[in-house]
């Protein structure tokens, strides 16, 4: 229902002759679909407010190394911990997210490889292969429309 009243006024928007920076919409479109998976994922409405709740009032944590440098902003509540064992290391999580931007950015997406795509036994293995693999995660993990 979320992403159904986003297509509506993205559409309504459009016939409009509105317009926006990209940035604005790129960021518009992160923060609304991020908020909307809460709702998805959560078992109760009880739920869905706390990660609301969390996401928005919660306390915003800094990795441990850089409270030398911020450590002013502990009296306006922020917390110096570490945030995952991924990132543990700063150097883990901004290479991470620059490979983000650059995949994101510079690779085709699923429009840009449905173009060129060609039936032939490369795309048919590697299709066979996908497959496999969600097989073995079922073995794995609940698969999450399960309960759907």
């Amino acid at each position: 229902m979320l992403h159904g009243l986003a297509l509506v006024i993205h559409r309504i928007w459009k016939k409009l002759g509105m317009t926006m920076p990209t940035l604005l919409a790129w960021f518009i479109t992160f923060n609304f679909i991020n908020i909307a998976w809460v709702f998805f994922r959560a078992l109760n409405f009880d739920a869905v407010m706390k990660v609301l709740k969390g996401m928005f009032t919660g306390a915003l944590v800094f990795p441990a190394s850089l409270s030398t440098y911020f450590d002013g902003m502990k009296e306006w509540g922020v917390v110096f911990g570490h945030w995952s064992r991924l990132y543990q290391h700063e150097s883990y999580m901004g290479l991470s997210l620059f490979a983000g931007l650059v995949i994101v950015l510079f690779l085709p997406n699923s429009m840009e490889w449905q173009k060129k795509f060609k039936t032939n036994f490369f795309y048919m293995t590697l299709t066979v292969l996908f497959f496999l693999s969600i097989f073995m995660l079922y073995r794995k993990s609940e698969f999450i429309y399960f309960n759907f």
